[in-house]
């Protein structure tokens, strides 16, 4: 490795779900992300896809794994085990937009507040 490069930054799996979830939302740009995280915009980029397509494949009707690899017990676990990654990913969206909206809160006129 030579002097004017640096070691490839390991960030953690939950840095990186936030991460996703801020492109996602529009929070930040993948390159914003990037600059931010000290990774690259082609790191962010395959992070996003790669949260994607595991979301995706939460979204099919069939048991996941190999046809003839587990028990029918183990299949129905990994199946579990997608949808409440699944459902997890979906709250915390929930929970970062109901975040962003609370931060906003006092800009919204009440009805009830005196003149």
């Amino acid at each position: 490795m030579s002097r004017s490069q640096k070691p490839a930054r390991t960030v953690p799996v939950d840095e990186r779900f936030r991460v996703v979830l801020a492109v996602l939302q529009g929070e930040m740009s993948v390159a914003e992300a990037a600059r931010r995280h000290g990774v690259t915009a082609t790191t962010i980029s395959n992070w996003r896809d790669r949260f994607i397509e595991a979301g995706k494949g939460g979204l099919e009707n069939k048991i996941s794994g190999p046809a003839h690899g587990g028990t029918v017990a183990e299949r129905r676990l990994r199946l579990e085990n997608e949808q409440l990654k699944l459902a997890l990913a979906e709250q915390m969206v929930q929970l970062r937009l109901w975040q962003k909206g609370a931060e906003h809160i006092e800009d919204v006129p009440s009805v009830t507040s005196k003149p």
